[in-house]
């Protein structure tokens, strides 16, 4: 009979939708059961009920072993409880009831976690995987609304067991609940398995998405500094689809802040510095973008606010290296650079906090200390202001 080797996880958040995944051993028909959420309210305010009330089913009769489902005419903001059900000749399999919350709208505030290299630390990691597991478990205890993971969340993307053992199994109960989305790495080499197991805006390598009062940018810099030249680009970084994609997707965005992320950084005081990506900068200064998340350097570093290659503390962008999932001191240049604000080789995640005016990160550790925190306001004009 089916058994269920991967998730469920959640995919895709939007205010009426919601994609759930799964993986089974063998082929088998696909169900998602959707229950309204009941709260109790009494003797234990917040908390809910076991769901009994059907809402609707979904399915796909279709024998598969990576199954796909999206959900929809779901209200904004809301927890529902999903059940899933795989089924085909030997017998069946159920899962959950797990919740799911869909995306929030413009004007609501949210919270989302960001990290990487749950699979780029492993040929350095010597705790057995004790920093990949606590990472996942101190971003659950934040309830984010969505996670970032900005590559290498495998050793060897094509290997397939990888998958598994850095991202499906210890993040397992935290992706039970918590839609997410990832970047190409190095270490996913553009496998296959990137395609086949997450359900991303096409071409999937680069993408972009609406949340709340955030609009997110994926970018594969992997592509632009290709491993036979890197870290240098192959050719001009401005030419190629990705990046007439990227000059549209900024321009026509309507939203109060912009984010943009993508696994090679351009700045960082520390080993695997990619310079040739500044090229991509003033894209970002033109179209007002508030963030860069980076990965590769397996450190935490927050850049000054920069424009032109400059400190400019009034409409810069932040550059923030999140390489969470481990730590590699010794990557370190010997003291910061100029552009370096804030910088520390210790396994961590960010936590960033949304409002209409307001966007704050919060950088802690793999114990749950908080060891940095940035804020940037904006008013109605537009204008910046960072503390």
């Amino acid at each position: 009979m089916p058994t269920i080797v991967k998730g469920p996880y959640l995919q895709h958040p939007t205010v009426s939708s919601m994609t759930v995944m799964w993986e089974t051993a063998e082929p088998a028909t696909s169900q998602v059961d959707i229950y309204l959420a009941e709260r109790i309210h009494s003797g234990h305010q917040g908390n809910y009920k076991t769901p009994q009330q059907l809402l609707s089913t979904h399915s796909c009769h279709t024998y598969t072993t990576i199954h796909q489902i999206t959900i929809d005419n779901l209200e904004p903001s809301t927890i529902y409880f999903y059940q899933l059900k795989s089924e085909n000749a030997e017998g069946s399999v159920e899962s959950g009831r797990y919740p799911l919350k869909t995306a929030v709208p413009k004007g609501e505030p949210f919270s989302f976690t960001v990290t990487s290299e749950t699979g780029g630390f492993s040929g350095f990691d010597r705790s057995n995987g004790r920093i990949n597991q606590n990472i996942f478990q101190q971003m659950q205890r934040y309830r984010p609304d969505l996670t970032l993971f900005i590559g290498d969340i495998v050793n060897d993307g094509h290997r397939y067991e990888d998958w598994e053992t850095y991202f499906f199994g210890p993040g397992q109960s935290f992706l039970l609940s918590t839609p997410f989305y990832s970047c190409l790495g190095n270490h996913e080499s553009n496998a296959s398995w990137y395609y086949d197991f997450f359900a991303f805006p096409a071409p999937k390598n680069y993408y972009s998405f609406d949340y709340g009062d955030v609009h997110f940018t994926c970018l594969d810099s992997t592509s632009f500094i290709k491993p036979n030249n890197y870290p240098h680009a192959d050719e001009e970084i401005y030419a190629g689809e990705q990046v007439d994609f990227l000059l549209k997707d900024l321009e026509s965005a309507d939203a109060t802040w912009k984010i943009v992320y993508f696994h090679y950084p351009p700045y960082v005081s520390g080993g695997y510095q990619v310079e040739d990506l500044r090229k991509l900068s003033p894209i970002f200064e033109r179209y007002g973008v508030d963030l860069v998340f980076n990965s590769h350097t397996i450190v935490y570093e927050r850049s000054h606010p920069l424009s032109d290659n400059h400190i400019d503390e009034n409409n810069g962008v932040v550059y923030v290296v999140a390489g969470g999932a481990g730590a590699m001191p010794e990557w370190l240049l010997p003291k910061r650079e100029w552009h370096t604000a804030q910088s520390l080789a210790v396994p961590h995640f960010l936590q960033v906090v949304v409002t209409p005016d307001r966007l704050s990160l919060y950088a802690i550790d793999e114990e749950g200390k908080l060891f940095d925190t940035f804020i940037v306001k904006k008013g109605q004009d537009g204008h910046k202001a960072f503390f």
